[in-house]
């Protein structure tokens, strides 16, 4: 049951990080309403991870189109929230009834 939770939220946190990494490198324009949210909700997730390779996490305001941008901070993110999310979910079923 928790482990099935916890497989939920990771993968709606990996979801969003795939369409923020997608429209980041196909250069999606933020004016756009539906990148825009994704946008907003997936800056906080990225944002510990920004600056490992030299590149901020944000995105210049709506209206404003970017060219094609590989977005190391989203794809460390993806990776991280992947791999911590898989840890919780073993531990979290190991412990539940058997």
């Amino acid at each position: 049951m928790i482990a099935g939770i916890l497989y939920a939220i990771v993968g709606f946190i990996e979801v969003l990080l795939g369409l923020r990494f997608a429209f980041r490198l196909l250069g999606a324009n933020p004016a756009s309403t539906f990148v825009d949210w994704v946008y907003d909700w997936s800056t906080p997730l990225a944002a510990p991870f920004a600056g490992i390779f030299g590149q901020e996490a944000t995105v210049a305001g709506p209206g404003v189109v970017t060219q094609s941008v590989f977005d190391w901070t989203a794809l460390i993110a993806l990776i991280v929230y992947g791999l911590i999310g898989a840890v919780l979910a073993r531990a979290a079923a190991s412990l539940g009834p058997r």
